[in-house]
């Protein structure tokens, strides 16, 4: 009898212990679970921040520089003598061709603004009350590729430069409401283009060197062709509704001024 107990007794703590094994067996399976769902995208997350912190930028980058700038078109010769000064923008990109920038290849494009007229006509046709904005303007698009030569050092970095290219000139009208609405109809009056060579200098002026963020000071002169443009009498509206339109026709030289800002990829 004696050894019946015990061997009861040993019976029932094995089974406890081994239905205790299962049940933490159990448990730690949903746990382990938990800790790999929670974990798995913070390790995936703080590998891809350090990838992101060890990522050099690409040759392409660190050569490459954007800039934009306001703009002031100056006409010479016998263009002066038709059209007046245009203000504007010129957006800028360079490659530089050494490690030093000592050379690059620079691109220009740029939009002026030379003149335009406004007139408020009502719309007769079907009241007088409804008023209507007709706006012409005339524009300059010049643009040019070429090299560029810069003094690498120094707190002011002078430049020259030269290139081909040519211009744009267009004038075009648009009508819209008279309280600033959107404009509803758009004709182009005028359209021409020149050829032209380019000679340039300025100055950059470094500001956040490690970031390659300068102020960027220079000028211009393009040799324009010959091409066709309209000024502000060049349009005559006539009676009858229609209009009289007379282009002009001289070489386009140019001096471009501009003022903006360097920024590196």
């Amino acid at each position: 009898r004696a050894a019946r107990r015990i061997f009861a007794r040993t019976s029932s703590v094995v089974t406890s212990v081994s239905n205790r094994e299962e049940l933490m067996r159990g448990l730690s399976l949903p746990a382990a679970a938990l800790v790999a769902v929670t974990l798995v995208p913070t390790l995936r997350a703080q590998d891809s921040a350090h990838v992101k912190r060890d990522r050099e930028p690409s040759e392409f980058e660190k050569r490459s520089t954007l800039g934009i700038a306001i703009s002031q078109t100056r006409p010479t010769g016998d263009l002066s003598h038709n059209i007046g000064f245009g203000y504007g923008a010129t957006g800028t990109y360079h490659f530089r061709l050494d490690r030093r920038g000592i050379w690059s290849i620079r691109t220009d494009i740029g939009f002026s603004e030379y003149g335009d007229d406004v007139q408020h006509v009502p719309l007769d046709q079907i009241s007088g009350r409804v008023d209507l904005k007709v706006q012409t303007t005339n524009n300059i698009v010049p643009f040019s590729v070429g090299p560029e030569v810069m003094w690498p050092t120094g707190s002011v970095r002078p430049y020259l430069n030269a290139g081909v290219g040519g211009q744009w000139f267009y004038t075009e009208s648009d009508i819209e409401g008279s309280d600033g609405n959107d404009s509803f109809g758009n004709t182009t009056n005028q359209y021409d283009f020149a050829f032209a060579w380019m000679v340039g200098g300025g100055v950059a002026i470094p500001v956040v060197v490690r970031a390659n963020i300068g102020i960027d000071i220079g000028a211009q002169y393009m040799a324009g062709g010959q091409a066709r443009y309209l000024n502000k009498q060049s349009i005559v509206d006539l009676p009858d509704g229609s209009v009289q339109i007379s282009p002009l026709q001289t070489m386009t030289h140019l001096l471009i001024v501009r003022a903006g800002v360097r920024i590196g990829l």
